[in-house]
């Protein structure tokens, strides 16, 4: 299950380093995780990057030098997963997988970006990388997602997103949909080809569908 938190209210967690069983009674060694993360509030709207299998539609690179118009009202957060962080400098990387927070500490990436992932590469890495608030059980796809909606983006757009998005579990899309349920109050835009979409998420009250012409429109790229 997820719950609709906010990082305005978060000052950190306590994570579970290891636990024992001594004599029948269970003993837990914890470690408290400040929030050290202040958002933007000035950047009204998020965009999360899931893939790059519609990058002939559309060059989501040029979010990094997009700067939203007059007075910055269209500018766009960015939020990223998987392989994203090889092509452009996102706002927010959030992933688990290890062999690619290796080669991501190989080129520094995380000294310019911040980068969330699980308590156990947090410890295992300390100083590096950040804690994933809370820690819902999904998918890195719907990670990035919840990402977004957790530090308060009320619009949040998803690239790369559809049902052509290769996802590492089988349940990745009932993932994202979770995520879209617990924030039912956000408005989630999916930008691609309507017919592309899960129809498990543009059934939602919450969800919209629009074209990659409609997005540059929007947002003033």
């Amino acid at each position: 299950m997820i719950e609709r938190r906010y990082r305005s209210d978060y000052p950190g967690e306590f994570v579970i380093l290891n636990t024992d069983i001594r004599r029948g009674i269970k003993e837990q060694r914890r470690e408290w995780i400040e929030n050290t993360i202040e958002v933007d509030t000035s950047t009204p709207c998020a965009a999360v990057i899931g893939s790059g299998l519609e990058r002939d539609d559309f060059d989501y690179t040029r979010l990094a030098r997009h700067r939203g118009g007059q007075a910055r009202r269209r500018r766009l957060r960015t939020y990223g997963t998987g392989s994203i962080w090889q092509d452009m400098q996102l706002d927010v990387y959030c992933g688990t997988d290890r062999s690619v927070l290796d080669n991501l500490q190989q080129k520094n990436y995380q000294n310019t970006t911040p980068v969330f992932t699980t308590a156990r590469y947090c410890m295992m890495f300390p100083g590096q990388f950040y804690l994933i608030p809370f820690q819902p059980p999904v998918n890195d796809l719907a990670a990035a997602v919840y990402l977004a909606a957790f530090d308060g983006y009320k619009t949040i757009y998803l690239i790369g997103y559809s049902m052509s998005t290769p996802g590492n579990t089988s349940r990745w899309q009932d993932d994202v949909a979770r995520v879209f349920s617990a924030y039912h109050m956000h408005h989630f835009i999916l930008v691609g080809g309507p017919s592309d979409m899960p129809d498990l998420w543009r059934n939602m009250d919450n969800v919209e569908c629009l074209t990659y012409r409609q997005f540059r429109t929007t947002v003033d790229i």
